[in-house]
């Protein structure tokens, strides 16, 4: 039948649904040492957005080659988002320590804006990286960039994960079913953002958006990574 055929619709997609799985689980392992996560979450960029520009990536030599690629640019950037992560928790321990109310409107409101922004550039930060060959101070103000314009994407994700957790604790006898759905669809919605998210630099950087093979580039500075 061709409903089963190997380039069926159906099964090309559930191809990439277990792709999709098999990226969160390596990415979720390999965040566990905590001092791997930012290449963890890189090279899972990587992939996603291989997958999504219909690529077809072997994905386990795909996510490893990534992973041990940008391990130090990736390691560095985490280093600085894991102290953002941590002023965000202490503030907001503080807030249930003593109550939402009492605690000041004016250190409710900067917290709840920092806290929004920490996490937005969390979801782009390391596909810049995971994408584009440029100099730190580049990627963190690409990665700024991204995250304000496309928040309401962004928020997409951030509020599938958010009602996949709930629901993993809330329905805990179908855990397995959530788990494996809801974090599956989440990681396959962040690696299509993150493809639409960086066409227009694409274009920027070729002049056509074109797909180039070539690593190297004519500008040093912004360089595509294949």
């Amino acid at each position: 039948m061709k409903l089963f055929d190997v380039e069926s619709p159906m099964m090309r997609f559930l191809g990439d649904a277990f792709d999709f799985f098999i990226i969160f689980l390596m990415t979720l392992i390999l965040c566990i040492p905590i001092v791997t996560a930012g290449a963890a979450l890189t090279a899972a960029s990587y992939v996603s957005m291989k997958i999504m520009r219909k690529e077809a990536p072997a994905i386990f030599p795909s996510y490893f080659r990534a992973f041990k690629e940008n391990f130090k640019q990736a390691t560095f950037f985490w280093i600085g988002q894991a102290f953002a992560i941590f002023l965000a928790g202490s503030g907001w321990f503080t807030v249930f320590l003593y109550g939402f109310r009492g605690v000041a409107l004016w250190y409710r409101i900067p917290l709840i804006i920092f806290s929004v922004l920490v996490l937005l550039v969390n979801l782009t930060l390391y596909a810049v990286i995971a994408r584009f060959r440029m100099r730190n101070k580049d990627i963190f103000k690409t990665a700024v960039y991204l995250a304000l314009k496309y928040s309401y994407l962004l928020l997409l994700v951030a509020a599938l994960l958010a009602g996949t957790v709930f629901a993993c604790f809330y329905f805990f006898r179908l855990l397995p079913l959530f788990f494996v759905v809801g974090f599956t669809a989440a990681t396959a919605l962040h690696g299509f953002i993150l493809m639409k998210l960086c066409k227009p630099i694409e274009a920027k950087m070729t002049g056509d958006g074109s797909e180039g093979e070539n690593k190297e580039d004519n500008n040093k500075e912004l360089n595509k990574k294949i």
